[in-house]
């Protein structure tokens, strides 16, 4: 799909960030993966909606980033359109 001069394919995409756990001599560091919805895209900024874990729903809850933060940190789930064009019809027009 293309959203101004980004184009986003249909898929979930995932966003990969460090974390730690613990503190002191038990910290550890972890990667820790969430999984987005694109919505929109106008303007330089993208709009996004978190999906499930279980990827069988999207939560109300939109997130705005610029075009090149997501271009940055964001990268699509292999296999993901069928799970994409499901969760697409749960979505208001």
């Amino acid at each position: 799909m293309y959203m101004n001069d980004l184009l986003l394919a249909e898929g979930i995409y995932v966003k990969r960030s460090k974390g730690s756990f613990g503190t002191g001599s038990t910290s550890r560091e972890c990667t820790i993966e969430s999984l987005w919805y694109p919505y929109r895209a106008e303007n330089g900024v993208v709009e996004l909606f978190p999906v499930m874990d279980n990827l069988q729903r999207v939560l109300g809850i939109k997130q705005k980033i610029t075009a090149e933060v997501f271009k940055e940190e964001y990268s699509l789930k292999d296999n993901s359109r069928d799970i994409y064009l499901h969760l697409k019809k749960s979505l208001p027009k």
